[in-house]
């Protein structure tokens, strides 16, 4: 089945992936994100239906989280801001650290 990925940029370009939603997980479709962008792993999070899954969700197959060709998939992009050992602040919102801001 063909999913559409739209990915965070002023472009709102989308990519397409041809996968099997039995057997491709949350993390499969992150690495061939990966494999498109070059973004790791890590620094990805899926939005689907405007809601954000978080990285338990990794294992769980597509069609346990019922994504459908017509499914709105979204990449979101996020860094760690700030750090806790020095408390420099964060470059996106200027917190003292600790956050976790997106770019959207």
């Amino acid at each position: 089945m063909k999913i559409n990925c739209q990915l965070p940029n002023n472009e709102n370009e989308t990519i397409e992936f041809d996968v099997n939603i039995e057997k491709t997980s949350i993390h499969d479709l992150k690495s061939l994100i990966y494999e498109k962008t070059g973004t790791p792993i890590h620094n990805q999070t899926i939005e689907l239906d405007n809601k954000k899954l978080p990285c338990r969700y990794d294992k769980k197959s597509l069609s346990k989280l019922h994504i459908q060709e017509s499914s709105n998939i979204r990449v979101i992009y996020s860094i760690a801001g700030g750090c806790d050992c020095c408390g420099c602040g964060c470059d996106i919102c200027g917190c003292g650290g600790n956050c976790r801001c997106s770019i959207m």
